[in-house]
């Protein structure tokens, strides 16, 4: 136990040991999303470790950009951290702000997902080539919703459309819920999300998932074919994880990044994974880094021909 951990597990907090006071978790997209879920069960069994009120804060917008933003301009000192998606690695290509991994204190990633397709229940879809082949049809017809323009499940949509060769129209919202819910009302035509943040949907008959953006199936969809079966290769997962101000003091990224690694393996949080769908997975700082590196290597050769592609 580093001795910041030390200093917290007496009797009593010792005067100037961190933290101290409360403390904040921005949050890059809207309230009820899959970012949403994960930061705030991740800050409520960080309140525990820590002994102090973690409070989460939406900031959606601009692809996380925002939210991004703010952090990394808060003061090093632990009392303000945020919620860390794969668009950490996206934002900088994409021209939204200068802000990129190698500009934060990551702290810990905690889990992956797989993209999904998803359109209503009544819809006659019922394969990405089917629905391909009805976009091929009728281009720039049919809309797609996604969480925010630059969102990874924009990205995802892109991809789709470059590897089925077809031309849709985008529709952003910022998160995940606002896809959806226009999805559920016939606003648009189909939607990219989350497999876990489609799931309840699924089940209460609103919506089907007719494909799934990965190598395997996804185990919330069984009986739904991955986009490799169909004879496409694409997609990007996204992932979560969190991070703070850079030059945080070693003592309080290590206290911080020992916290969440806590919630982590909680019972609490490895049912959270269950339900929504997520790869409950754990690197700690040194492999996050290295990760989310080669993660915005990954998109700055890949994004630029795909959104001229696009426009």
């Amino acid at each position: 136990m580093s001795t910041a951990g030390l200093a917290v597990t007496g009797c009593g907090r010792e005067r100037g040991a961190f933290p101290a006071r409360e403390m904040k978790l921005v949050v890059q997209a809207a309230a009820g999303g899959l970012s949403d879920s994960v930061s705030r069960i991740i800050g409520s069994l960080m309140e525990k470790e820590l002994g102090v009120p973690v409070v989460c804060e939406n900031r959606p917008g601009a692809a996380g950009a925002l939210a991004f933003s703010y952090v990394v301009r808060r003061a090093p000192d632990g009392y303000t951290i945020g919620h860390a998606p794969v668009e950490i690695a996206m934002v900088r290509t994409l021209g939204y702000a200068d802000v990129s991994p190698q500009k934060m204190e990551l702290l810990s990633l905690v889990s992956k997902t797989q993209p999904a397709l998803a359109v209503q229940a009544g819809a006659a879809w019922k394969t990405l080539g089917v629905f391909a082949d009805a976009v091929r049809r009728r281009p720039g017809h049919y809309v797609v919703a996604n969480s925010g323009t630059g969102s990874i499940w924009h990205v995802n949509a892109l991809l789709m459309e470059r590897a089925a060769k077809m031309r849709l129209v985008h529709c952003p919202f910022s998160g995940s819920s606002g896809a959806i819910t226009n999805l559920l009302g016939g606003h648009v035509d189909a939607a990219v999300a989350g497999v876990g943040e489609l799931a309840s949907h699924v089940r209460s008959g609103g919506l089907q998932v007719i494909s799934v953006f990965d190598q395997t199936r996804s185990p919330l969809f069984p009986d739904v074919a991955c986009v490799q079966e169909e004879g496409f290769d694409f997609g990007a997962s996204a992932w979560s994880g969190f991070f703070g101000p850079l030059g945080l003091p070693e003592a309080v990224a290590a206290r911080l990044s020992g916290a969440i690694q806590t919630a982590f393996a909680s019972a609490e949080f490895q049912k959270l994974c269950e339900e929504r769908g997520m790869t409950a997975l754990y690197l700690d700082r040194a492999a996050f880094r290295e990760f989310a590196l080669e993660q915005a290597g990954f998109f700055e050769s890949t994004l630029p021909a795909l959104l001229r592609g696009a426009a």
